[in-house]
């Protein structure tokens, strides 16, 4: 048995993995040749690419796995070195129809949102622009909408005393920074400015204060001779409360009465069914209940995928307020040296993601970064396939469609989870980029094997990426996260700052623009 670097190889180049160094055997390939390159240990990198590169032809030699699945037995056939039966091609051919059709439909999504963005710059709508109140320009719209609405059904049947029921379920954007009852006097307001109305009583929650709020234009606890009470959060789950109502209408000038986010007890409680008898004895028609409705804003795009909701831990992330960035791929492919080199920092850095010999990511770990002044978050997940995080549900626990970019890691062949990851992210709309690591020691082992000058070993290996990922040149990066001055990884930091910012752009552009939905139903609180 001769050696080479000291290291025992039979003569037909098969390595016992027991004498391999850095502990190869247990901690795996991947982690070995990372633990060689950090102390630079030239001689062992070598030794183990090779290894790691026999190991993986050898996988791929014994089955039948499509060239953009990174199997190079079909891709021999591809290129037409070998024959394919008709079945093998037409299977291949499916495959790769099913990817370009996802791909179009995510590029349609892409340019509609482009659209929103261009439309919403056109109207100069921005997050920062405020009211005569202080108050976001969709809030503000939002007590426009509500008040109109309102406006209107107390127009209907003049003459008559209505009592009608406004629930509001509006769901807040992260820069709405004002108190929880801002919309509810905000409408207020807003009826008496439209209406015409000269005098709109407000009676706050018991113990409340509004004083805080602009109420000039309102009468706060002053019922008497107003055009309409408006009545904020009461409890009206008994008839004493009800006839207590009836008696402050009784002292307006029309007998009109507002409940927002009022209890009338249950429909079908005998105190309930009492309730809603008397208000149909004692105003036009009973109860008139109006919804004011306004969805979150939808963080997934309507392209296809299945349907997962969005998990808990990036909801308390506060996943709204800003871009959000996910390093994924395979255990042991260097993506905490990656999100590191991502924000300046090395592994022994206060505050740098742990890099180590053994699966060091156990959970999603976010880091801030800043892009043109504003706060964005960078995930970095645990590896995908492994034991402790299986694909199956992986994709799913890591909330991966909710992202805004994705970057797809690996250290070598990209395997069938990461192009099963990559088909999801298709399936969902999600831009993301193909990402090789390690791209120093791929050089080097491939110079060492007489595989020709860095760049056309870099030209051909990107070729290999887009031939089995179809990825654009512009979204595939070569790179070394010790190295983070050469090879792509500048223009990876550009394009994912980049991306990132339209991603907050196009959440911000429909936050802005969302629609207010009003539903009017009778006795139904």
């Amino acid at each position: 048995m001769r050696r080479v670097a000291g290291i025992p190889v039979r003569a037909d180049f098969e390595y016992d993995m027991s004498t391999l160094p850095y502990n190869a055997a247990e901690v795996g390939l991947d982690q070995a040749i990372e633990d060689a390159a950090r102390v630079r240990d030239t001689a062992a990198c070598r030794v183990l690419e090779r290894v790691r590169r026999q190991k993986q032809e050898s996988e791929m030699a014994g089955k039948d796995v499509p060239w953009y699945r990174g199997g190079s037995k079909d891709r021999e056939r591809y290129d037409g070195v070998m024959v394919m039966s008709p079945l093998e091609e037409q299977r291949m051919e499916i495959e790769k129809n099913r990817r370009l059709q996802d791909q179009a439909k995510a590029e349609k999504c892409w340019a509609a949102e482009n659209d929103l963005l261009r439309s919403v710059q056109a109207q100069g709508i921005r997050v920062d622009d405020l009211d005569m109140y202080g108050l976001p320009i969709d809030v503000a719209r939002i007590l426009d909408d509500s008040a109109g609405a309102l406006g209107n059904a107390l127009a209907e049947d003049p003459g008559m005393s209505k009592l009608i029921s406004v629930k509001l379920a509006i769901d807040p954007m992260p820069w709405w920074e004002f108190p929880e009852d801002t919309i509810s006097v905000g409408i207020a307001r807003q009826l008496k400015a439209l209406t015409g109305y000269q005098k709109v009583a407000v009676i706050p929650p018991p113990g409340v204060d509004i004083s805080y709020h602009p109420t000039d234009m309102l009468s706060v606890n002053d019922i008497d001779n107003a055009d309409v009470l408006y009545v904020m959060n009461p409890d009206l789950s008994s008839m004493e409360k009800m006839e207590e109502l009836m008696y402050w209408g009784s002292r307006t000038r029309t007998g009109d009465i507002v409940v927002i986010d009022g209890d009338f007890g249950y429909p079908s409680s005998p105190d309930g069914k009492a309730i809603r008898q008397f208000a149909k004895d004692n105003f036009a028609g009973g109860i008139q209940s109006l919804q004011f409705i306004m969805e979150p804003v939808r963080l997934t795009r309507n392209v296809g995928g299945e349907p997962y909701p969005l998990p808990e831990w990036l909801r308390r992330a506060g996943y709204k307020a800003t871009g959000n960035l996910a390093i994924t791929g395979n255990s042991g492919t260097g993506k905490s040296s990656l999100t590191n080199a991502m924000r300046g920092l090395r592994p022994r850095d206060e505050g740098a993601a742990a890099v180590g010999v053994k699966e060091t990511t156990l959970e999603p770990t976010p880091y801030d970064i800043t892009v043109d002044g504003k706060e964005m978050r960078l995930y970095d997940l645990p590896g995908a396939g492994t034991p402790k995080f299986p694909l199956a549900s992986y994709i799913r626990n890591m909330g991966i469609k909710y992202f805004d970019l994705v970057i797809v890691a690996s250290a070598g062949r990209f395997t069938e989870n990461d192009l099963e990851l990559m088909d999801e992210l298709r399936r969902h709309g999600v831009p993301f980029f193909a990402l090789r690591t390690k791209i120093d020691l791929e050089i080097r082992n491939a110079e060492s094997d007489g595989g020709g000058d860095p760049n056309t070993i870099i030209d051909s290996i990107r070729a290999d990426l887009e031939n089995y990922t179809l990825l654009p040149p512009d979204k595939i990066y070569m790179v070394s996260s010790r190295r983070p001055e050469e090879f792509d990884f500048q223009r990876l930091k550009v394009d994912t700052l980049a991306e990132l910012q339209r991603g907050l752009e196009v959440k911000l552009a429909k936050g802005l623009t969302r629609k207010l939905e009003i539903q009017g139903v009778w006795n139904s609180v």
